[in-house]
């Protein structure tokens, strides 16, 4: 495995696999500048076509990043302010699929199932009004829309 990098680090930033996670996070210390691709490829020990492959395909996932090429032409990447809150919004979402999931689990009258979709549809409501109350909250707070406020770099 030539290409990915054998020391593991824990990354405060969620990604599609471990090296989206590495290359979101190290996006993620620069801001609010850029950092090119060759800067974080020989931080994390990997080619800068696996960057654009992660990058690909983190951006056709929804998340907000900036690429682009700077005044030397060469490729870089600026992270988004907004984008560790995709994934707030991801979760939120597939929580809502998963609860819908649950209530069309068919429990064939045994009473472990019953009891296992009863106790997982709980958890879900209660983690969706948990997230409906903070979206409540960051709204009303205009929170979300402070994000929107450019950065200056």
């Amino acid at each position: 495995m030539a290409n990915s990098n054998t020391n593991i680090v824990r990354s405060a930033r969620r990604g599609l696999d471990n090296t989206s996670s590495l290359i979101l996070h190290e996006i993620y210390l620069a801001y609010p500048k850029e950092v090119s691709l060759k800067a974080i490829g020989e931080k994390l020990h990997i080619v800068e076509e696996t960057i654009q492959s992660s990058i690909k395909r983190i951006n056709n996932y929804g998340v907000p990043i900036e690429y682009k090429n700077n005044k030397n032409k060469e490729k870089t990447l600026r992270a988004n302010i907004k984008e560790p809150i995709s994934w707030i919004l991801k979760e939120k979402s597939a929580a809502e699929n998963m609860l819908s999931l649950f209530e069309n689990i068919d429990d064939n009258d045994s009473e472990i199932v019953k009891t296992q979709k009863t106790i997982n549809k709980r958890i879900y409501t209660e983690y969706l009004e948990s997230l409906n109350d903070l979206f409540d909250k960051w709204s009303s707070l205009r929170l979300l829309d402070k994000l929107d406020k450019p950065a200056r770099t």
